[in-house]
């Protein structure tokens, strides 16, 4: 019987590249990535064949994928918590939805809607600043909003601060 090794070409909703996840006889290198699942192609590679050094290293480029990956998001968390800082009544409390500890939940009110983001904990010290709450606070109660709802209302709510400041100032009564 012939081993193989399996590599797969994963597509996620939210990734311009496709992210590269290799398995060896069922041993997966890599982690949890955060986005919907949208395309998948594999092929098979005959591990008896001798490796050659041109082959890609899986774990490698799977660390990296992982590196970038978090890189973004704590961009995401920097301008989070500026917005949060910009924000009157933004709130912050423990993620009851996340089984690992440490994550949070921040809350902020755009535009008369509701805006929320997972903090990771390596990210928690950016928010300092916020408001601490308990889950049970009536601020930090999630209105069901989805990402997209979310994303749709930051856009209404940004075209409207950029009318605003593009309008002409009233003259002075």
């Amino acid at each position: 019987m012939t081993d193989h090794r399996i590599s797969l070409t994963l597509t996620f909703a939210s990734d311009r590249d496709p992210a590269i996840v290799a398995t060896r006889v069922g041993e997966v290198v890599a982690d949890r990535i955060a986005a919907p699942l949208v395309g998948m192609n594999w092929s098979t590679f005959d591990l008896s064949e001798p490796n050659t050094d041109d082959e890609p290293d899986w774990e490698a480029a799977a660390k990296d994928r992982e590196a970038e990956r978090d890189g973004a998001y704590r961009e995401r968390a920097h301008l989070v918590a500026l917005l949060a800082a910009m924000t009157d009544g933004a709130v912050i409390t423990d993620a009851p939805d996340v089984d690992e500890p440490g994550w949070q939940i921040v809350y902020l009110r755009l535009g008369g809607r509701q805006a929320s983001w997972h903090v990771h904990p390596r990210d928690a010290g950016l928010f300092a600043h916020v408001e601490r709450v308990e889950p049970d606070d009536p601020r930090a109660c999630w209105d069901g909003h989805t990402t997209e709802e979310k994303y749709l209302g930051i856009t209404a709510w940004t075209t409207e601060l950029a009318q605003r400041r593009s309008a002409p100032p009233h003259p002075a009564s």
